[in-house]
Protein backbone atom coordinates (compact mmCIF):
# COMPACT_ATOMS: atom_id res chain seq x y z
CA UNK A 1 0.00 0.00 0.00
CA UNK A 2 2.81 2.09 0.80
CA UNK A 3 4.83 1.57 -2.06
CA UNK A 4 1.66 2.13 -4.18
CA UNK A 5 1.60 5.50 -2.49
CA UNK A 6 4.59 6.24 -3.38
CA UNK A 7 4.62 5.39 -7.07
CA UNK A 8 1.25 7.52 -6.76
CA UNK A 9 2.95 10.61 -5.16
CA UNK A 10 5.79 9.99 -8.17
CA UNK A 11 2.73 10.27 -11.09
CA UNK A 12 1.32 12.90 -9.80
CA UNK A 13 4.97 14.90 -9.76
CA UNK A 14 5.58 13.84 -13.13
CA UNK A 15 2.36 13.82 -14.06
CA UNK A 16 2.89 18.21 -12.59
CA UNK A 17 6.13 18.47 -13.46
CA UNK A 18 5.42 21.49 -15.14
CA UNK A 19 3.60 24.16 -12.87
CA UNK A 20 6.13 22.81 -10.25
CA UNK A 21 9.00 23.62 -11.90
CA UNK A 22 7.49 27.05 -12.80
CA UNK A 23 6.52 27.70 -9.50
CA UNK A 24 9.72 26.26 -8.03
CA UNK A 25 12.09 28.74 -10.37
CA UNK A 26 10.05 31.61 -9.46
CA UNK A 27 10.07 31.62 -5.80
CA UNK A 28 13.66 30.51 -6.28
CA UNK A 29 14.21 33.30 -8.63
CA UNK A 30 12.56 35.90 -6.37
CA UNK A 31 14.45 34.75 -3.05
CA UNK A 32 17.73 35.12 -5.35
CA UNK A 33 17.01 38.53 -5.97
CA UNK A 34 15.74 39.61 -3.04
CA UNK A 35 18.90 38.07 -1.54
CA UNK A 36 21.04 40.17 -3.50
CA UNK A 37 19.24 43.11 -2.59
CA UNK A 38 18.87 42.72 0.89
CA UNK A 39 22.30 41.40 2.05
CA UNK A 40 25.47 43.03 1.14
CA UNK A 41 29.58 42.28 2.03
CA UNK A 42 30.83 44.30 4.56
CA UNK A 43 34.82 45.29 4.84
CA UNK A 44 35.86 46.14 8.70
CA UNK A 45 39.13 48.23 9.35
CA UNK A 46 40.10 49.32 12.28
CA UNK A 47 42.05 52.66 13.46
CA UNK A 48 44.44 53.08 16.44
CA UNK A 49 44.33 56.48 17.93
CA UNK A 50 48.54 56.25 18.78
CA UNK A 51 50.05 58.22 21.72
CA UNK A 52 52.84 60.91 21.25
CA UNK A 53 55.88 59.24 20.93
CA UNK A 54 57.51 62.17 23.09
CA UNK A 55 56.36 61.96 26.99
CA UNK A 56 54.09 64.85 27.58
CA UNK A 57 55.70 66.52 30.63
CA UNK A 58 58.17 67.42 27.77
CA UNK A 59 56.49 68.26 24.40
CA UNK A 60 53.52 70.07 26.14
CA UNK A 61 54.32 73.66 27.75
CA UNK A 62 52.65 74.94 30.75
CA UNK A 63 49.64 76.44 30.39
CA UNK A 64 48.50 74.18 27.09
CA UNK A 65 46.09 71.31 27.41
CA UNK A 66 47.67 67.76 28.16
CA UNK A 67 47.45 64.63 26.01
CA UNK A 68 44.80 63.21 28.44
CA UNK A 69 42.66 65.98 28.36
CA UNK A 70 42.48 65.92 24.17
CA UNK A 71 41.99 62.02 23.85
CA UNK A 72 38.46 62.58 25.88
CA UNK A 73 38.12 64.42 22.62
CA UNK A 74 39.20 62.32 20.29
CA UNK A 75 36.04 61.10 18.79
CA UNK A 76 35.23 64.94 18.55
CA UNK A 77 38.02 64.97 16.18
CA UNK A 78 37.19 61.72 14.22
CA UNK A 79 34.04 62.62 13.74
CA UNK A 80 34.48 65.98 12.29
CA UNK A 81 37.00 64.14 9.98
CA UNK A 82 34.12 61.68 9.13
CA UNK A 83 32.38 64.76 8.33
CA UNK A 84 34.65 65.64 5.33
CA UNK A 85 36.01 62.53 4.04
CA UNK A 86 31.59 61.48 3.72
CA UNK A 87 30.91 65.02 2.05
CA UNK A 88 28.78 64.65 -1.24
CA UNK A 89 32.03 65.47 -3.27
CA UNK A 90 34.40 63.07 -1.43
CA UNK A 91 31.81 60.06 -1.80
CA UNK A 92 31.18 61.10 -5.86
CA UNK A 93 34.75 60.66 -6.16
CA UNK A 94 35.09 57.39 -4.65
CA UNK A 95 31.98 56.40 -6.29
CA UNK A 96 33.75 57.38 -10.03
CA UNK A 97 36.67 56.18 -8.67
CA UNK A 98 35.23 52.51 -8.29
CA UNK A 99 32.22 52.52 -10.43
CA UNK A 100 30.25 51.76 -7.44
CA UNK A 101 26.30 51.35 -8.44
CA UNK A 102 26.38 51.35 -12.02
CA UNK A 103 22.78 50.57 -12.54
CA UNK A 104 21.72 53.03 -10.13
CA UNK A 105 23.33 56.00 -11.44
CA UNK A 106 22.01 55.25 -14.54
CA UNK A 107 18.50 56.36 -13.23
CA UNK A 108 18.65 57.83 -9.68
CA UNK A 109 20.36 60.89 -9.30
CA UNK A 110 23.87 61.45 -7.67
CA UNK A 111 22.91 62.78 -4.38
CA UNK A 112 20.36 59.48 -3.61
CA UNK A 113 23.34 57.43 -4.23
CA UNK A 114 25.29 59.69 -2.64
CA UNK A 115 22.88 59.24 0.25
CA UNK A 116 22.17 55.85 0.24
CA UNK A 117 26.00 54.96 0.48
CA UNK A 118 26.71 57.40 3.86
CA UNK A 119 24.30 55.41 5.42
CA UNK A 120 25.77 51.93 4.81
CA UNK A 121 29.36 53.42 5.59
CA UNK A 122 29.37 52.85 9.50
CA UNK A 123 32.08 54.72 12.25
CA UNK A 124 32.22 53.21 15.73
CA UNK A 125 34.49 54.24 18.33
CA UNK A 126 36.84 52.02 20.73
CA UNK A 127 36.50 53.25 23.85
CA UNK A 128 38.17 52.07 27.36
CA UNK A 129 36.69 52.73 31.11
CA UNK A 130 38.43 55.60 32.82
CA UNK A 131 39.67 55.52 35.55
CA UNK A 132 38.81 58.32 37.34
CA UNK A 133 35.30 58.33 37.66
CA UNK A 134 34.79 61.99 38.24
CA UNK A 135 36.38 62.41 34.65
CA UNK A 136 34.47 59.80 33.34
CA UNK A 137 30.69 61.72 34.67
CA UNK A 138 32.20 65.10 32.75
CA UNK A 139 31.72 63.46 29.51
CA UNK A 140 29.36 61.93 27.71
CA UNK A 141 28.39 58.08 26.84
CA UNK A 142 31.04 56.36 23.80
CA UNK A 143 33.37 59.55 24.02
CA UNK A 144 35.45 58.03 27.50
CA UNK A 145 39.25 57.18 26.50
CA UNK A 146 38.73 56.87 22.83
CA UNK A 147 41.39 54.47 22.15
CA UNK A 148 40.67 53.37 17.91
CA UNK A 149 37.88 53.32 15.35
CA UNK A 150 36.78 50.81 13.01
CA UNK A 151 35.28 51.86 9.83
CA UNK A 152 33.07 49.63 7.49
CA UNK A 153 31.37 49.97 3.92
CA UNK A 154 28.48 47.48 2.65
CA UNK A 155 28.28 46.81 -0.76
CA UNK A 156 27.60 43.89 -3.24
CA UNK A 157 31.12 43.57 -4.58
CA UNK A 158 33.24 42.28 -1.94
CA UNK A 159 36.37 43.84 -3.82
CA UNK A 160 34.95 46.97 -4.82
CA UNK A 161 33.97 47.13 -0.68
CA UNK A 162 37.30 46.36 0.30
CA UNK A 163 38.73 48.75 -1.96
CA UNK A 164 36.21 51.66 -0.97
CA UNK A 165 37.24 51.05 2.86
CA UNK A 166 40.65 51.29 2.09
CA UNK A 167 40.16 54.38 0.16
CA UNK A 168 38.56 55.57 3.08
CA UNK A 169 41.01 55.03 5.70
CA UNK A 170 43.68 56.56 3.47
CA UNK A 171 41.70 59.91 2.94
CA UNK A 172 40.94 59.56 7.37
CA UNK A 173 44.92 59.25 7.98
CA UNK A 174 45.76 61.58 5.03
CA UNK A 175 43.12 64.21 6.71
CA UNK A 176 44.19 63.63 9.91
CA UNK A 177 47.84 64.29 9.20
CA UNK A 178 46.77 67.52 6.94
CA UNK A 179 44.27 68.97 9.65
CA UNK A 180 47.10 68.18 12.64
CA UNK A 181 49.71 70.16 10.49
CA UNK A 182 47.31 72.62 9.15
CA UNK A 183 46.17 73.97 12.32
CA UNK A 184 49.88 73.46 14.08
CA UNK A 185 51.19 75.83 11.23
CA UNK A 186 48.02 77.74 11.36
CA UNK A 187 48.19 78.67 14.97
CA UNK A 188 52.28 79.47 15.16
CA UNK A 189 51.78 81.87 12.45
CA UNK A 190 48.94 83.30 14.11
CA UNK A 191 50.50 83.40 17.26
CA UNK A 192 53.68 84.97 15.64
CA UNK A 193 51.30 87.53 14.28
CA UNK A 194 49.29 88.22 17.50
CA UNK A 195 53.53 88.56 19.09
CA UNK A 196 55.00 91.17 16.71
CA UNK A 197 51.77 93.15 16.49
CA UNK A 198 51.79 92.99 20.39
CA UNK A 199 55.51 93.99 20.91
CA UNK A 200 54.92 97.04 18.64
CA UNK A 201 52.35 97.90 21.03
CA UNK A 202 54.48 97.18 23.41
CA UNK A 203 57.07 99.59 22.08
CA UNK A 204 54.91 102.54 21.71
CA UNK A 205 53.49 102.21 25.26
CA UNK A 206 57.00 102.65 26.50
CA UNK A 207 57.82 105.48 24.27
CA UNK A 208 54.44 106.92 25.59
CA UNK A 209 55.74 106.52 29.32
CA UNK A 210 59.04 107.60 28.76
CA UNK A 211 57.90 110.60 27.56
CA UNK A 212 55.21 111.09 30.53
CA UNK A 213 57.99 111.14 32.83
CA UNK A 214 60.12 113.38 30.86
CA UNK A 215 57.13 115.63 30.93
CA UNK A 216 56.16 115.10 34.81
CA UNK A 217 59.85 114.79 35.97
CA UNK A 218 58.88 117.15 38.90
CA UNK A 219 55.16 116.08 39.71
CA UNK A 220 56.04 112.05 39.43
CA UNK A 221 54.47 109.97 42.41
CA UNK A 222 57.79 109.12 43.14
CA UNK A 223 58.47 112.66 43.70
CA UNK A 224 56.08 113.39 46.31
CA UNK A 225 57.94 112.53 49.00
CA UNK A 226 61.14 114.92 47.90
CA UNK A 227 59.04 117.67 46.90
CA UNK A 228 56.91 118.14 50.21
CA UNK A 229 60.38 117.87 51.63
CA UNK A 230 62.49 120.69 49.85
CA UNK A 231 58.64 122.44 49.96
CA UNK A 232 59.09 122.82 53.67
CA UNK A 233 62.81 123.18 53.24
CA UNK A 234 62.39 126.49 51.00
CA UNK A 235 59.17 127.99 53.32
CA UNK A 236 61.53 128.03 56.12
CA UNK A 237 64.33 129.70 54.42
CA UNK A 238 61.88 132.04 52.93
CA UNK A 239 60.82 133.14 56.36
CA UNK A 240 64.86 133.03 57.07
CA UNK A 241 65.64 135.60 54.29
CA UNK A 242 62.44 137.50 55.47
CA UNK A 243 63.38 137.89 58.82
CA UNK A 244 66.85 139.03 57.44
CA UNK A 245 65.02 141.46 55.02
CA UNK A 246 62.83 142.60 58.09
CA UNK A 247 66.28 143.45 60.30
CA UNK A 248 68.06 145.16 57.01
CA UNK A 249 65.27 147.42 56.83
CA UNK A 250 65.49 148.48 60.05
CA UNK A 251 68.84 148.83 59.88
CA UNK A 252 68.54 150.94 56.58
CA UNK A 253 65.81 153.22 58.82
CA UNK A 254 68.28 153.72 61.19
CA UNK A 255 70.84 154.83 58.85
CA UNK A 256 68.88 157.20 56.86
CA UNK A 257 67.31 159.09 60.17
CA UNK A 258 70.97 159.52 61.53
CA UNK A 259 72.05 161.04 57.43
CA UNK A 260 69.09 163.35 58.00
CA UNK A 261 70.74 164.91 61.07
CA UNK A 262 74.77 164.69 59.65
CA UNK A 263 76.21 167.81 57.92
CA UNK A 264 77.42 166.00 54.92
CA UNK A 265 79.80 168.71 55.13
CA UNK A 266 82.73 169.37 57.77
CA UNK A 267 82.86 173.01 59.45
CA UNK A 268 86.43 174.74 58.59
CA UNK A 269 87.42 177.29 59.73
CA UNK A 270 89.38 180.03 57.60
CA UNK A 271 90.96 183.18 58.63
CA UNK A 272 89.21 182.75 62.10
CA UNK A 273 85.99 182.30 60.57
CA UNK A 274 83.35 179.48 59.92
CA UNK A 275 82.47 178.64 56.85
CA UNK A 276 78.60 178.85 55.61
CA UNK A 277 77.50 175.56 54.78
CA UNK A 278 75.48 174.58 52.28
CA UNK A 279 72.81 173.71 54.40
CA UNK A 280 72.48 176.70 56.13
CA UNK A 281 72.91 179.24 52.96
CA UNK A 282 69.55 177.13 51.93
CA UNK A 283 67.83 177.86 55.06
CA UNK A 284 68.81 181.73 54.62
CA UNK A 285 67.42 181.35 50.90
CA UNK A 286 64.60 179.90 51.45
CA UNK A 287 63.91 182.60 54.35
CA UNK A 288 65.19 185.57 51.60
CA UNK A 289 62.65 183.57 49.15
CA UNK A 290 59.49 184.01 51.07
CA UNK A 291 60.05 187.68 51.62
CA UNK A 292 60.96 188.40 47.97
CA UNK A 293 57.90 186.02 47.13
CA UNK A 294 55.44 188.32 49.72
CA UNK A 295 56.82 191.69 48.33
CA UNK A 296 57.43 191.09 44.24
CA UNK A 297 55.33 188.25 43.86
CA UNK A 298 55.91 184.22 42.07
CA UNK A 299 57.58 185.94 38.32
CA UNK A 300 59.52 188.75 39.42
CA UNK A 301 63.48 188.34 38.34
CA UNK A 302 64.65 187.92 41.37
CA UNK A 303 62.08 185.77 42.95
CA UNK A 304 62.96 183.45 40.11
CA UNK A 305 66.79 183.78 40.67
CA UNK A 306 66.14 182.84 44.38
CA UNK A 307 64.16 179.79 43.02
CA UNK A 308 67.03 178.58 41.10
CA UNK A 309 69.68 178.73 43.55
CA UNK A 310 67.15 177.33 46.25
CA UNK A 311 66.79 174.03 43.69
CA UNK A 312 70.74 174.14 43.22
CA UNK A 313 71.62 174.00 46.85
CA UNK A 314 68.72 171.22 46.76
CA UNK A 315 70.71 169.13 44.64
CA UNK A 316 74.24 169.28 46.00
CA UNK A 317 72.51 168.42 49.31
CA UNK A 318 71.53 165.23 47.94
CA UNK A 319 67.54 165.87 47.32
CA UNK A 320 65.90 164.20 44.40
CA UNK A 321 64.14 166.59 42.14
CA UNK A 322 61.01 165.43 43.04
CA UNK A 323 61.91 166.49 47.06
CA UNK A 324 62.93 169.66 46.20
CA UNK A 325 59.56 170.59 43.51
CA UNK A 326 57.55 169.64 46.65
CA UNK A 327 59.47 172.03 48.82
CA UNK A 328 59.30 174.79 46.38
CA UNK A 329 55.77 174.23 46.20
CA UNK A 330 55.14 173.59 49.73
CA UNK A 331 56.76 177.17 50.43
CA UNK A 332 54.44 178.50 47.16
CA UNK A 333 51.71 177.45 48.92
CA UNK A 334 52.82 178.97 52.20
CA UNK A 335 53.65 182.39 50.64
CA UNK A 336 50.06 182.34 48.84
CA UNK A 337 48.20 181.11 52.05
CA UNK A 338 49.75 184.09 54.00
CA UNK A 339 48.77 186.71 51.72
CA UNK A 340 45.41 185.38 51.43
CA UNK A 341 44.89 185.17 54.83
CA UNK A 342 46.20 188.86 55.24
CA UNK A 343 43.61 190.09 52.33
CA UNK A 344 40.51 187.46 52.25
CA UNK A 345 40.21 186.09 56.41
CA UNK A 346 40.80 182.56 57.37
CA UNK A 347 37.38 181.39 56.29
CA UNK A 348 37.44 182.30 52.61
CA UNK A 349 37.19 179.76 50.41
CA UNK A 350 40.62 180.50 48.64
CA UNK A 351 42.24 179.92 52.04
CA UNK A 352 40.29 176.74 52.63
CA UNK A 353 42.00 175.94 49.08
CA UNK A 354 45.25 177.08 50.00
CA UNK A 355 45.39 174.85 53.06
CA UNK A 356 44.44 171.91 51.54
CA UNK A 357 46.90 172.13 49.21
CA UNK A 358 49.72 172.59 51.69
CA UNK A 359 48.39 169.43 53.00
CA UNK A 360 48.37 167.54 50.34
CA UNK A 361 51.85 168.78 49.21
CA UNK A 362 53.25 168.09 52.84
CA UNK A 363 51.76 164.34 52.40
CA UNK A 364 53.67 163.63 49.27
CA UNK A 365 57.04 165.47 50.87
CA UNK A 366 56.84 163.02 53.80
CA UNK A 367 56.03 159.88 51.67
CA UNK A 368 59.21 160.83 49.23
CA UNK A 369 61.06 161.45 52.53
CA UNK A 370 60.35 158.18 53.34
CA UNK A 371 62.05 156.73 50.09
CA UNK A 372 65.32 155.40 50.38
CA UNK A 373 68.49 157.11 49.26
CA UNK A 374 69.63 156.59 46.42
CA UNK A 375 73.66 156.44 45.58
CA UNK A 376 73.16 159.20 43.06
CA UNK A 377 71.33 161.24 45.37
CA UNK A 378 73.45 161.49 47.91
CA UNK A 379 76.55 164.35 47.98
CA UNK A 380 79.11 163.37 46.06
CA UNK A 381 81.86 166.16 47.34
CA UNK A 382 80.61 164.99 50.99
CA UNK A 383 83.95 165.45 53.42
CA UNK A 384 82.27 164.42 56.98
CA UNK A 385 83.71 161.40 57.92
CA UNK A 386 80.52 160.19 59.64
CA UNK A 387 78.30 161.24 56.83
CA UNK A 388 80.39 159.07 54.94
CA UNK A 389 80.57 156.25 57.26
CA UNK A 390 76.63 156.27 57.17
CA UNK A 391 76.21 156.56 53.10
CA UNK A 392 78.87 153.54 52.89
CA UNK A 393 76.63 151.51 55.60
CA UNK A 394 73.76 152.62 53.86
CA UNK A 395 75.26 151.06 50.31
CA UNK A 396 75.91 148.20 51.61
CA UNK A 397 72.50 147.49 53.27
CA UNK A 398 70.86 148.63 49.96
CA UNK A 399 72.91 145.80 48.40
CA UNK A 400 72.50 143.14 50.75
CA UNK A 401 68.42 144.26 50.63
CA UNK A 402 68.34 144.06 47.19
CA UNK A 403 70.22 141.16 47.04
CA UNK A 404 68.05 139.32 49.45
CA UNK A 405 64.82 140.18 47.72
CA UNK A 406 66.41 138.45 44.68
CA UNK A 407 66.74 135.56 46.35
CA UNK A 408 63.16 135.84 47.86
CA UNK A 409 61.99 135.96 44.73
CA UNK A 410 63.39 132.94 43.83
CA UNK A 411 62.74 131.28 46.89
CA UNK A 412 58.92 132.15 45.93
CA UNK A 413 59.12 130.79 42.68
CA UNK A 414 60.43 127.55 43.24
CA UNK A 415 57.74 126.94 46.61
CA UNK A 416 55.18 128.21 44.48
CA UNK A 417 56.49 125.27 41.16
CA UNK A 418 56.70 122.74 44.38
CA UNK A 419 53.42 122.96 45.43
CA UNK A 420 51.57 123.03 42.15
CA UNK A 421 53.89 120.20 41.27
CA UNK A 422 52.56 118.50 45.04
CA UNK A 423 48.95 119.66 43.95
CA UNK A 424 49.15 117.91 40.76
CA UNK A 425 50.92 114.83 41.64
CA UNK A 426 47.17 113.48 42.07
CA UNK A 427 46.21 113.68 38.63
CA UNK A 428 49.54 112.67 37.21
CA UNK A 429 49.82 109.74 39.97
CA UNK A 430 46.42 108.69 38.16
CA UNK A 431 47.12 108.86 34.63
CA UNK A 432 50.95 106.94 35.12
CA UNK A 433 49.07 104.48 36.87
CA UNK A 434 46.73 104.21 33.85
CA UNK A 435 49.68 104.11 31.52
CA UNK A 436 51.45 101.57 33.97
CA UNK A 437 48.50 99.21 33.65
CA UNK A 438 47.81 98.99 30.33
CA UNK A 439 52.16 98.06 29.97
CA UNK A 440 51.49 95.55 32.68
CA UNK A 441 48.50 94.31 31.20
CA UNK A 442 50.31 94.39 27.48
CA UNK A 443 53.68 92.59 29.74
CA UNK A 444 51.29 89.45 31.01
CA UNK A 445 49.71 89.11 27.36
CA UNK A 446 53.00 88.91 25.67
CA UNK A 447 54.80 86.40 28.48
CA UNK A 448 50.92 84.18 27.80
CA UNK A 449 51.60 84.49 24.31
CA UNK A 450 55.03 83.87 23.81
CA UNK A 451 54.60 80.84 26.01
CA UNK A 452 51.51 79.87 23.66
CA UNK A 453 53.32 80.78 20.46
CA UNK A 454 56.74 78.56 21.90
CA UNK A 455 54.33 75.79 22.31
CA UNK A 456 52.66 75.95 19.03
CA UNK A 457 56.07 76.10 17.64
CA UNK A 458 56.76 72.71 19.37
CA UNK A 459 53.69 71.12 18.23
CA UNK A 460 54.54 72.30 14.79
CA UNK A 461 57.98 70.24 15.07
CA UNK A 462 56.77 67.79 16.60
CA UNK A 463 53.37 67.12 14.10
CA UNK A 464 56.64 67.47 10.75
CA UNK A 465 58.56 65.06 13.10
CA UNK A 466 55.69 62.26 13.10
CA UNK A 467 56.09 62.10 17.11
CA UNK A 468 52.64 63.64 18.15
CA UNK A 469 49.36 61.98 18.40
CA UNK A 470 48.36 60.11 15.24
CA UNK A 471 45.90 57.68 13.94
CA UNK A 472 47.50 54.80 12.57
CA UNK A 473 46.10 51.69 10.56
CA UNK A 474 45.87 48.43 12.80
CA UNK A 475 44.14 46.29 10.84
CA UNK A 476 43.43 46.81 6.89
CA UNK A 477 40.25 46.61 5.39
CA UNK A 478 40.34 42.44 4.30
CA UNK A 479 38.33 40.77 1.53
CA UNK A 480 35.05 39.92 2.96
CA UNK A 481 33.81 36.51 1.98
CA UNK A 482 30.53 36.18 3.96
CA UNK A 483 27.66 38.71 3.39
CA UNK A 484 25.43 40.08 6.15
CA UNK A 485 23.18 37.96 6.95
CA UNK A 486 24.83 35.05 5.63
CA UNK A 487 23.88 34.66 1.58
CA UNK A 488 24.03 30.82 1.50
CA UNK A 489 21.42 30.67 4.45
CA UNK A 490 19.05 33.11 2.88
CA UNK A 491 19.75 30.97 -0.94
CA UNK A 492 18.67 27.72 1.42
CA UNK A 493 15.79 29.55 2.86
CA UNK A 494 14.77 30.67 -0.31
CA UNK A 495 15.28 26.74 -1.81
CA UNK A 496 13.06 25.43 0.81
CA UNK A 497 10.54 28.18 0.17
CA UNK A 498 10.70 27.29 -3.86
CA UNK A 499 10.42 23.15 -2.86
CA UNK A 500 7.49 23.95 -0.51
CA UNK A 501 5.60 26.70 -3.44
CA UNK A 502 6.04 24.19 -5.53
CA UNK A 503 4.44 21.38 -3.69
CA UNK A 504 2.17 23.44 -2.90
CA UNK A 505 0.97 23.98 -6.44
CA UNK A 506 1.14 20.68 -7.27
CA UNK A 507 -1.43 19.81 -4.62
CA UNK A 508 -3.43 22.75 -5.74
CA UNK A 509 -3.60 21.81 -9.80
CA UNK A 510 -4.17 18.33 -8.73
CA UNK A 511 -6.94 18.69 -6.79
CA UNK A 512 -8.72 21.20 -9.14
CA UNK A 513 -8.39 18.72 -12.09
CA UNK A 514 -11.26 16.81 -13.50
CA UNK A 515 -9.01 13.79 -15.07
CA UNK A 516 -9.01 10.24 -13.97
CA UNK A 517 -5.50 8.74 -13.23
CA UNK A 518 -4.74 4.87 -12.42
CA UNK A 519 -6.70 2.35 -11.20
CA UNK A 520 -6.88 3.85 -7.87
CA UNK A 521 -8.02 6.70 -8.68
CA UNK A 522 -10.78 4.78 -10.72
CA UNK A 523 -11.81 2.14 -8.09
CA UNK A 524 -11.90 5.21 -5.29
CA UNK A 525 -14.39 6.82 -8.04
CA UNK A 526 -16.36 4.08 -8.81
CA UNK A 527 -15.85 1.61 -5.80
CA UNK A 528 -14.84 -1.54 -8.01
CA UNK A 529 -11.54 -2.21 -8.76
CA UNK A 530 -10.77 -2.71 -12.79
CA UNK A 531 -10.26 -6.55 -14.07
CA UNK A 532 -7.15 -5.95 -16.51
CA UNK A 533 -4.58 -2.95 -16.63
CA UNK A 534 -2.67 -2.28 -20.09
CA UNK A 535 0.50 -0.65 -19.77
CA UNK A 536 1.48 2.38 -22.29
CA UNK A 537 3.33 0.63 -25.12
CA UNK A 538 5.73 3.30 -26.11
CA UNK A 539 5.96 4.17 -29.94
CA UNK A 540 8.91 5.00 -32.01
CA UNK A 541 8.35 8.71 -31.99
CA UNK A 542 7.50 8.71 -28.55
CA UNK A 543 10.75 7.48 -27.95
CA UNK A 544 12.08 9.99 -30.13
CA UNK A 545 10.62 12.53 -28.19
CA UNK A 546 11.55 11.36 -25.21
CA UNK A 547 15.39 11.53 -26.41
CA UNK A 548 14.79 14.92 -27.50
CA UNK A 549 13.32 15.52 -24.24
CA UNK A 550 16.30 14.11 -22.24
CA UNK A 551 18.34 16.08 -24.35
CA UNK A 552 16.35 19.07 -23.22
CA UNK A 553 16.46 18.73 -19.91
CA UNK A 554 20.52 18.11 -19.95
CA UNK A 555 20.42 21.83 -21.63
CA UNK A 556 18.28 23.43 -19.26
CA UNK A 557 20.63 21.40 -16.38
CA UNK A 558 23.77 22.68 -17.99
CA UNK A 559 22.31 26.50 -18.60
CA UNK A 560 21.11 25.85 -15.15
CA UNK A 561 24.32 25.20 -13.03
CA UNK A 562 25.86 28.20 -15.79
CA UNK A 563 23.81 30.64 -14.44
CA UNK A 564 23.68 29.36 -10.65
CA UNK A 565 27.66 29.92 -10.94
CA UNK A 566 27.16 33.07 -12.74
CA UNK A 567 24.79 34.26 -9.93
CA UNK A 568 26.51 32.89 -7.34
CA UNK A 569 29.70 34.97 -8.82
CA UNK A 570 27.71 37.90 -9.27
CA UNK A 571 25.43 37.88 -5.87
CA UNK A 572 27.33 35.59 -3.97
CA UNK A 573 30.80 35.39 -3.92
CA UNK A 574 33.23 35.70 -6.90
CA UNK A 575 34.70 32.63 -7.50
CA UNK A 576 38.56 33.64 -7.52
CA UNK A 577 37.64 34.12 -4.06
CA UNK A 578 36.08 30.88 -3.65
CA UNK A 579 39.41 29.31 -5.33
CA UNK A 580 41.64 31.27 -3.13
CA UNK A 581 39.98 30.54 -0.22
CA UNK A 582 39.21 27.09 -1.08
CA UNK A 583 43.27 26.95 -1.49
CA UNK A 584 44.23 28.44 1.88
CA UNK A 585 42.33 25.99 3.41
CA UNK A 586 44.38 23.35 2.00
CA UNK A 587 47.03 25.28 2.69
CA UNK A 588 47.96 25.74 -1.14
CA UNK A 589 47.13 29.51 -1.40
Amino acid sequence: MDESGIHDYLAILKRRRLPFFVTFFAVLTLSVIFTSLWSSYRSTAMVQIQQPDIPESVATPSGVPSASQIQALADQRINQIQQRITSTAALVDIITKFDLYPSARRSKPMTEIVEAMGKKIKLEMVSADMANPAAAQRLQSGQLAAIAFTVSFDYADPLKTQLTVSDLIGRFLDEDAKQRREQAAETSAFLARQVTELDAKMLVQEKAISDFRAAHAENRPEALALNQQNAANIAISIQSVETRIAEIERTRGDIMAQLAVVDPYSRVIADGQILTTPAIQLKALQAKYSTSLGQYGEFHPDVIKLRRQIEGLRSQMGQSPETADLNAQIIDTQTGLAAAETTLGPDHPDVRAYQRRKAELETRLAVASREPLRHETLKADADNPAYLMLVAQSNSARNQHAALLVQRTTLERQLAKLRQAIAETPAVEQQYAALARDYDNSQLRYRELNAKKMAADMSATVEQNGKSERLVLLNPAELPTDTRPKRSLLLAAGLFLSLVAGIVMIGLTESLSRSVHGTSHLAALTGVAPLVTISHIFTHDEQAAARRHQVLVAGLVSGGLVLAAVLINALVIPLDVVWSTVLRKFGLG
